[in-house]
């Protein structure tokens, strides 16, 4: 066989091989949905990057290598996934994978809050959201990472179905003052602590007063975590907390992780802490159904729980 007779059986094989490899990566690229640092398969969106990196003392949190899903079990065209444009029956992939070195609304991160070693995906689950805000000082701390749990709580545990009043009393110039107890503790989250307590109260506009009385300072006493502000809600979102508009939330979905958002058996939303400044009763609450942040009545127990937000120092995040 002469040499180039060789020579051009080889350049078909290679032209051949190259082929078989084309159409398996468009074959991979369709059915698993590979896209840069994210693959689905099987429903579940995999952060390709954020596998098995190895995890330096002393990180609290690291970036998830699963994304928590639910399926959209709505059809209103309105309201709820499905008005956001989730088909009924179809996944709904929470947060954002990350990129390396960067911060950025939605990040998923699991965070071994209770200390044992493991960052469970399941119950150790947080999203960034924004830098901290000092409610204090009314400016945002770009040292600490503001970051809220995937799920609403019930005595220091995860629970999507609890739901309590923000203030028994109906008024909203107090603070949380009811509902708080349900938080977790040292005794849930022993590596975590807030990085002011007490905390002073702000209603939307970023004031110290309601048309009720004087919002004061609030002292979550034992608690490690704390609700979120507006003021954080906004700077991660893009949006003016008191507009209450329907789907100003579609740019977080995150914040509407196991609530009516996805599933009617669930609960409406939970309450952040800031109060309205025009009422003496209302507080601003995340809701599912119109993806917006409305207010609602202080002592309402039916509808919306306590979802802790855990203040982290960006040295002790592996982003």
């Amino acid at each position: 066989m002469t040499n180039k007779r060789v020579n051009k059986i080889m350049i078909i094989v290679v032209l051949f091989l190259f082929m078989v490899m084309g159409i398996g990566y468009s074959y991979l690229s369709k059915t698993l949905g590979v896209s840069g640092n994210v693959t689905v398969k099987n429903g579940a969106t995999i952060c390709k990057e954020n596998l098995g990196v190895a995890v330096p003392e002393g990180k609290l949190c690291k970036r998830a290598e699963k994304l928590h899903t639910e399926v959209c079990n709505q059809s209103s065209s309105s309201y709820y996934c499905s008005g956001a444009g989730h088909k009924t029956g179809e996944n709904i992939a929470y947060g954002n994978c990350g990129t390396s070195g960067e911060l950025k609304s939605g990040d998923a991160f699991d965070c071994d809050v209770n200390g044992d070693g493991v960052y469970n995906s399941s119950t150790e689950r947080f999203y960034y959201v924004s830098d901290y805000y000092d409610t204090t000082s009314k400016s945002f701390n770009n040292d600490y990472a503001t970051l809220i749990y995937y799920n609403n709580i019930k005595t220091g545990v995860p629970d999507n179905k609890a739901t309590f009043a923000y203030d028994s009393s109906d008024e909203n110039w107090h603070g949380p003052q009811t509902g708080y107890a349900e938080l977790p503790s040292t005794r849930e989250w022993s590596k975590v602590t807030l990085l002011n307590n007490p905390r002073q109260l702000l209603n939307e506009k970023g004031e110290t007063t309601t048309s009720g009385g004087t919002l004061g300072t609030f002292d979550y006493t034992d608690k490690v975590a704390r609700l979120l502000t507006v003021q954080e809600i906004n700077e991660a979102c893009g949006i003016t907390v008191r507009s209450a508009k329907v789907g100003e939330l579609d740019t977080c979905e995150y914040l509407l992780e196991n609530t009516y958002y996805s599933t009617s058996g669930l609960k409406f939303g939970w309450w952040t802490e800031s109060a309205r400044s025009s009422n003496s009763n209302r507080v601003w609450r995340v809701g599912g159904f119109s993806r917006h942040v409305g207010d609602y009545n202080a002592h309402d127990s039916s509808g919306y729980g306590f979802r802790p937000a855990i203040d982290v120092a960006k040295i002790n995040i592996l982003y």
